[in-house]
């Protein structure tokens, strides 16, 4: 179907054509993208006085990514009709809905006495950001939202698909590759997969998952 959200409930992918989707490799190869900035902070630390040029490169490696995610994200809208412009206020809409899910399930657990542990996830990108805060900053609140959201809300629910089940399977994704921990982790990690879902499909748009995404990663960077 090239029209966009006309998706059946379930489609029964078939695995022969699966594995041949080029689309799968563009996502494989999207999704281990962002792991080069930790590997640059990594150099960084064992080769201190390049620090800069580390930074620069790292940079650069980063808009080609961004301008190949770009590329075939506008591909994709030509071929299916997306909308390409962002109505700002559901975008907003959306990530106050999340934090007031995600403060309501906080309550809920909390009155039951469960705890939220340390993140694994959380705790290894506070880590690097505090030893190259540029890269990471540039990682986490740009490279990271553009290429997730083009994985697991564009690409990957085609190759599984698409219908509205292989959207959800992906989102499920999403939340395992985070490592979760806990009930807390996984409800939490759930709240925003669900969020970013919401507002992919209700805007006909990856942009605007992308922008739910983006001020998401940019308010936890600040909190």
């Amino acid at each position: 179907m090239n029209t966009a959200n006309a998706y059946p409930i379930f489609r029964w992918p078939s695995i022969k054509k699966m594995f041949g989707h080029r689309e799968l490799y563009q996502a494989i190869a999207f999704l281990l993208s962002p792991q080069l900035f930790p590997i640059a902070v990594l150099l960084g630390t064992m080769y201190p006085e390049l620090t800069a040029l580390i930074n620069v490169v790292t940079i650069m490696v980063g808009l080609i990514i961004l301008t190949l995610a770009i590329r075939v994200i506008q591909k994709r809208q030509r071929k299916f009709g997306y909308v390409n412009r962002v109505r700002i206020l559901p975008v907003i809409g959306v990530f106050i809905g999340c934090i007031i899910a995600t403060i309501m399930m906080t309550y809920l657990y909390t009155s039951m006495g469960v705890t939220m542990p340390s993140q694994s996830n959380q705790v290894s990108l506070d880590t690097l950001f505090g030893r190259f805060p540029v890269i990471m900053f540039f990682m986490i609140a740009i490279i990271a939202p553009v290429t997730e959201e083009l994985v697991f809300r564009e690409l990957l629910p085609n190759v599984l698909g698409p219908s509205y089940l292989s959207f959800i399977a992906s989102g499920f994704l999403f939340v395992v590759i985070h490592s979760p921990s806990g009930i807390m982790g996984w409800t939490s990690y759930g709240i925003m997969a669900a969020g970013f879902l919401y507002a992919r499909l209700s805007q006909r748009s990856i942009y605007a998952s992308i922008a739910v995404h983006i001020i998401w990663n940019m308010v936890s960077i600040i909190a």
